[in-house]
Formats: C-alpha cells, sequence, structure tokens
C-alpha cells in the first residue's frame, strides 16, 4: 500500500470515529435533557403543594 492511500484510510477511519462519538453524546444529551425535565416537573409540583388540604 502506498503511503497516500495509507493515509486517506486512517483519516477517513477518524471521520467515522469522529461521527461515532457525536451520534453518542448527542444521544446522552437527549437523555439528560428527559431526566432533568421529570426532576423539574417534581420540584415544581413540590413547590406548588398546599399545606391545608383545600376545602370540601
Amino acid at each position: 500500500m502506498s503511503p497516500e492511500l495509507t493515509a486517506i484510510i486512517v483519516v477517513g477511519l477518524s471521520n467515522v470515529a469522529g461521527l461515532a462519538f457525536l451520534w453518542g453524546l448527542h444521544r446522552d444529551v437527549a437523555d439528560l435533557r428527559e431526566r432533568m425535565a421529570r426532576i423539574e416537573g417534581l420540584f415544581e409540583g413540590f413547590t406548588r403543594r398546599e399545606t391545608a388540604p383545600p376545602p370540601a
């Protein structure tokens, strides 16, 4: 194999590895966003809780 072909293959593989990393990072950020939204909802429900039950 010529050095030029080797360089092209190495650069191509590094690009694939970079895309795989970014795809995994995107998925992790999406999971984190869902978890934070759930925690925010729990906090909203906790802070809006009344001390006495509403009159019936």
